[in-house]
């Protein structure tokens, strides 16, 4: 019986751990600093919304640039419904989370990257999600790291 019990606590400390490590450490090198500095721009840029409201292109969204889907609690709600606090930061991190994993998807080799490009990429990523995929000449870019080119591939886009 001590043995289970010993073995029980060890699963739980590795797994308090992993669950650690995922929650405080993204891919590609994103370490919570950088996280936070790329939630802290989207935040500005989407800005910060506790009802329900139509975005610039007519979709319902709320918090911080959240498209309310058919997965959403939130959905068939009309414009101008309540949203907590807690469901704004949960949907926020799990935005965050796909943009993260969409840029990782789409730049395998993403740890060797500048951080500033990082922060660019995930951000088109949170706002595009696999969209991003589309900007083939952007991607190439970004893997031969011509930078001039990347910018001018964003700047020539929609988005």
């Amino acid at each position: 019986m001590r043995f289970l019990s010993t073995c029980v606590v060890i699963v739980a400390v590795v797994y308090a751990s992993a669950e650690k490590r995922f929650l405080n450490n993204y891919a590609c090198g994103i370490t919570s600093t950088i996280a936070d500095s790329i939630k802290a721009q989207l935040k500005i840029g989407e800005g910060y919304k506790t009802v329900i409201y139509r975005d610039s292109r007519g979709y319902l969204t709320f918090g911080i640039g959240h498209l309310v889907t058919h997965n959403d609690p939130e959905y068939g709600k009309p414009a101008g419904t309540h949203v907590s606090t807690a469901r704004i930061d949960s949907a926020f991190q799990s935005d965050f989370t796909s943009a993260v994993n969409t840029f990782h998807s789409i730049f395998p080799h993403c740890s060797s990257l500048p951080r500033e490009v990082k922060e660019i990429i995930v951000n088109m990523a949170f706002n595009l999600g696999g969209g991003l995929r589309n900007f083939h000449n952007f991607i190439l870019a970004v893997n031969s790291h011509n930078w001039s080119k990347a910018a001018d591939e964003m700047k020539g886009s929609a988005w």
